[in-house]
């Protein structure tokens, strides 16, 4: 933007993405992550739900700006996902959060193919190395 310092853009950027992302759902495996320590209760702006439990009223109570799953739960994946977001008529972000794929854009052009209503994308996060651990 004309005018402005590259650390304007950056501040106004961190700003967006705070007002954004007051409300997260997360779809998951929940039974399992309590299993293995991880939170699920509502923390600030999170809400965390199973595929199972997906229903209108969570749109109309929590009013969710991004939703994310992982792209394969352990009874659904991504496309389950996009189907009944798009089954409730939700048209927002979804991401769908996995290691590298060297199928990506398959993938992206699939879901979106089947949703082409949401605002869908994948959130790639290589697992890390145990060697760089630290």
């Amino acid at each position: 933007m004309p005018g402005t310092k590259p650390c304007d853009n950056i501040a106004v950027r961190t700003k967006e993405m705070d007002a954004l992302s007051n409300r997260t759902l997360v779809i998951g495996n929940l039974a399992r992550w309590k299993s293995e320590g991880r939170i699920t209760v509502a923390l600030n702006g999170f809400q965390f739900t199973d595929f199972g439990t997906l229903t209108l009223d969570i749109f109309t109570e929590f009013a969710p700006e991004i939703i994310l799953s992982p792209l394969f739960g352990d009874n659904f994946d991504a496309l389950d996902v996009a189907a009944k977001l798009s089954e409730l008529r939700f048209a927002g972000r979804y991401r769908a959060i996995s290691d590298n794929l060297p199928c990506a854009d398959i993938i992206r052009k699939e879901v979106r193919s089947h949703a082409p209503d949401i605002d869908f994308d994948l959130m790639l996060m290589p697992a890390q190395s145990l060697d760089t651990a630290a």
